[in-house]
């Protein structure tokens, strides 16, 4: 426990000796580390609690010099949620810098599943009943592909190694990469729109579940492009303006069997209207359904009145894990856990209206007189003009305006981030003493 803790304590102080690339020897690859590092939210996202119990931190030491070797391998891992508010690795591959297939592993969760999150995923239940690799083989296989000079690849890479809890020094997040033209710097691209923007396509229909081999496959050839390519000025990213449906609508999972929908229909505020469709089972231990509400104000009051301490889950969706009341079997009163989210983030969510503000003040409507001489037909429609240098300025005076919103809310998340941490040194520091006290 000792020489994890000075371990995890070499790696944070060693830092700055990362960022300047002081470490390893200068190359291509290393000049992408270095950016990895240098990426304001590295800290927040990639300082590991390494030290607690069942994380590895691999070797960080200078390889001797004669090693040349700069191995890369692309990492992806699908994770489901638990009933202990926490992810399990049900899949995890891994590819080398030629596209070979190194790891494919299905796991079997170590604790019980809420929601396997099979439209993400594309795993059920069924799929892992005879699947005997647990989170420890998973673990030590990826584990056995690395070495202290290996390049570890991935997007959004922190959510995979956190889920593995291996802690590796030398990495490349393709999501830290790039920046974004009229996007605040707290944007993330998604891996399938930023394959579009670099590589000129996207792999994958967002309605179908992911391919695990594929998401550990494109960072690698977006590292590729960029070794090849270089990384020339900011990259445009369509906007996916978010359907308004889907934000008058909350995600009911992780329901026990016991509960029916009438169960739910109780927790919904008397004054407010919301239709509950059938549960779903998906042969699993747990349900899932939606609440829909007349209006997006309406579904985000409700869920600020549900009662649960409100937490997010991996893709920074507020929820709530939330009681419900039943009746056990015997007939006796009794409550049991359910989770309820948002359909996206608050900052998806502030984002949509920064784009659909400035969509509105770009578009302007008129009408054509069906008597006007002009038209050759007596037609009576509205239309978007083009847009001219004025609009444009609007347009980015709109975006500004609200993304500069989001860069204050990033850099208050960030404060509170790091005083979060402080508090958890505190605490290790009051553990020590304390163990230390005959």
């Amino acid at each position: 426990m000792v020489e994890k803790m000075r371990a995890s304590d070499f790696r944070q102080k060693s830092l700055k000796d990362f960022e300047s690339g002081g470490v390893w020897r200068d190359s291509p690859k290393q000049a992408l580390v270095r950016a990895t590092y240098m990426h304001r939210r590295f800290k927040e996202y990639y300082m590991f609690p390494s030290s607690d119990e069942g994380w590895v931190l691999t070797d960080s030491k200078k390889a001797d010099d004669g090693d040349m070797n700069e191995r890369m391998i692309s990492l992806d891992c699908e994770m489901v949620d638990c009933d202990d508010n926490t992810k399990a690795i049900v899949r995890v591959c891994a590819v080398d810098a030629e596209y070979k297939v190194l790891l494919d592993m299905l796991v079997k969760p170590n604790r019980p599943v809420l929601d396997y999150l099979t439209s993400i995923t594309g795993i059920c239940e069924a799929d892992l009943q005879n699947t005997t690799c647990s989170f420890l083989d998973a673990q030590a296989a990826v584990l056995n592909l690395l070495t202290c000079n290996t390049i570890l690849v991935g997007h959004s890479l922190h959510n995979d190694l956190k889920a593995l809890k291996i802690d590796h020094a030398r990495l490349i997040d393709t999501s830290f990469l790039f920046q974004f033209r009229n996007k605040p710097e707290s944007f993330n691209a998604g891996l399938n729109s930023l394959c579009k923007a670099v590589l000129g396509y996207t792999f994958r229909d967002d309605t179908k579940p992911h391919d695990c081999i594929l998401d550990a496959t494109i960072p690698m050839k977006i590292v590729h492009h960029v070794l090849m390519h270089g990384i020339n000025g900011p990259l445009d990213i369509e906007s996916k303006m978010i359907d308004e449906g889907q934000l008058c609508k909350l995600y009911f999972h992780g329901i026990p069997k016991v509960v029916s929908v009438n169960d739910l229909q109780k927790l919904i505020p008397q004054n407010c209207s919301c239709s509950l469709n059938e549960i779903s089972w998906s042969g699993g231990k747990y349900g899932t359904t939606y609440g829909i509400f007349k209006s997006i104000d309406a579904a985000n009051w409700t869920f600020t009145k549900f009662k649960g301490v409100l937490g997010e889950d991996s893709y920074g969706r507020p929820q709530k894990t939330i009681m419900v009341a039943i009746k056990s079997s015997r007939g006796k009163a009794k409550k049991v856990p359910v989770r309820v989210r948002k359909m996206i983030s608050d900052d998806d969510a502030a984002r949509s209206k920064c784009v659909l503000k400035a969509e509105n003040t770009l578009t302007q409507t008129f009408e054509v007189n069906e008597n006007d001489d002009s038209m050759c037909t007596n037609i009576v429609s509205t239309k978007k003009r083009k847009m001219t240098e004025d609009d444009q300025a609007a347009v980015n005076d709109a975006l500004h305006s609200c993304c500069g919103h989001l860069q204050e809310i990033e850099s208050l998340k960030e404060q509170l981030q790091a005083k979060n941490e402080e508090v958890r040194e505190l605490q290790k520091i009051i553990l020590d003493l304390t163990r230390q006290r005959p």
